[in-house]
């Protein structure tokens, strides 16, 4: 039998390979810093990694338009807090270092942002609206914009729990070796 179809626990078994992070020079750390966006345009972190023992994670910068269009680098970082003034968020970091793209990362951050949040999210709250005119006759309209506005906020409760749970159960930290400047 392969080594490719074996078990973790069977013979043969490779642990994966540990991410390599190079250390930033004071002009790269400076330019990491600069990620932000408004109202969804702009350079974002999205796809984050399990923390590991030391609290950092690997995330993703991305060119956004409303939705990640283009990876453009992957950082090895710690988030330092969070400070929300109004409805503008801003989360601190402490880059630690680069690291290269992962493929499966990027396809996982695509199909999340594309495909899984906006069906779970805006989904149900759609289908209720394609079946408005009947709804409205039933319940009336007052009835019909509770009945949306329970099931879009539902909806968004449930992405972010699922989210959360998927994340917490079968995310596992990367393990790191950080290298000097490449």
């Amino acid at each position: 039998m392969s080594a490719f179809l074996s078990f973790p626990m069977a013979p043969g078994y490779c642990p994966p390979v540990p991410d390599i992070v190079w250390s930033l020079s004071a002009a790269e750390q400076q330019r990491a810093r600069s990620f932000q966006s408004v109202n969804g345009i702009g350079r974002v972190l999205l796809g984050p990694t399990a923390p590991d023992a030391s609290r950092s994670q690997f995330k993703t910068a991305w060119i956004s338009i409303v939705l990640p269009i283009v990876p453009i680098a992957r950082y090895y970082l710690m988030e330092e807090g969070s400070q929300t003034f109004g409805t503008k968020t801003t989360t601190r970091y402490r880059i630690v270092g680069r690291s290269r793209l992962v493929g499966a990362e990027i396809a996982r951050t695509y199909l999340y942002c594309w495909l899984v949040a906006p069906l779970i999210g805006a989904g149900p709250a759609a289908l209720l609206l394609s079946q408005a005119d009947e709804l409205a006759d039933s319940i009336g309209v007052f009835g019909l914009i509770a009945l949306f506005l329970v099931t879009l906020f539902a909806s968004v409760a449930a992405l972010s729990y699922g989210t959360k749970f998927v994340r917490q159960r079968f995310f596992t930290p990367r393990s790191v070796v950080v290298r000097p400047e490449a």
